[in-house]
């Protein structure tokens, strides 16, 4: 017999596949990883967000975040600007048309996705369901936090 933390494990485990197939694939919306979908969705959220706060809450050094970064500004997705600190000097990315218009594809598939797992759901289960997610959530947020600096989430909407 399996025990509760196995079964915790598989569910998780489980989980994490089901969700996978409800966003974007590895490769989606005119080439994007999820990785740069991530990147685009927190310069979304955050417009004032520069390279180094974004490299801090993904875990990456500047210089991993700028490799990261280059090839969305390279296709057009991010523009780079100068002068989001005091001094002028710090680098902000902001969100070109074409940017906006792949975030705002990745989220419908995303919500999409989400709204149908929702629905799936019985309706008397689903406060149950939230409110147990928050307390995995929190879970996983003081984990983190006692690992490395706390990560700020990126919301699931980026408007």
């Amino acid at each position: 017999m399996p025990s509760q933390l196995h079964e915790f494990e598989q569910c998780c485990w489980d989980l994490r596949g089901q969700l996978s197939r409800l966003g974007p694939d590895e490769i989606c919306c005119e080439g994007l990883t999820p990785r740069q979908c991530r990147v685009l969705r927190a310069v979304g959220t955050e417009p004032e967000l520069n390279l180094s706060l974004l490299a801090r809450r993904e875990g990456l050094t500047a210089s991993g975040m700028s490799r990261r970064v280059d090839p969305l500004v390279d296709q057009g997705y991010l523009e780079r600007k100068w002068g989001a600190a005091d001094d002028g000097r710090a680098l902000r990315l902001e969100l070109t048309k074409k940017g906006k218009e792949s975030l705002d594809q990745v989220e419908e598939q995303i919500y999409g996705g989400i709204a149908s797992l929702w629905r799936a759901m019985p309706a008397h289960e689903r406060s149950t369901v939230l409110d147990a997610l928050k307390v995995l959530v929190r879970a996983a947020r003081r984990i983190e936090s006692q690992q490395k600096p706390p990560v700020r989430s990126i919301p699931l909407r980026a408007r």
